[in-house]
């Protein structure tokens, strides 16, 4: 039976070692479990006060996600073409249309 990446993950949250604490098991293809990154709002508040909010459920999640995306453009359209970086974007989040991300960007 192939190991996927997700089950080696899983397996590397459980598994202790001898001392009884965590260690991380890295694909042989050099995966490892993507960092979370705990503030996406990072420019605007500091992270305690993200956690705080976080923690009582007062982000809209779309709304953040659309900022990153905004954010994200911004930096991108520095380096490229506005097609090739909603392009890139869209490979970022495949579940949005391509006019989705064209709307979410140039509209607020």
């Amino acid at each position: 039976m192939a190991r996927t990446a997700r089950s080696m993950i899983r397996e590397a949250k459980t598994r202790k070692n001898g001392m009884g604490e965590n260690y991380l098991i890295v694909a042989e293809n050099g995966f490892r479990p993507k960092k979370t990154n705990s503030n996406p709002l990072s420019d605007l508040i500091d992270d305690e006060t993200y956690e705080v909010l976080k923690s009582h459920g007062l982000f809209y999640k779309k709304a953040v996600r659309n900022y990153g995306i905004r954010k994200n453009y911004r930096e991108m359209r520095k380096k490229m073409a506005g097609t090739d970086a909603i392009k890139q974007l869209h490979e970022s989040f495949p579940y949005l249309e391509y006019d989705t991300i064209r709307k979410i960007i140039y509209t607020r």
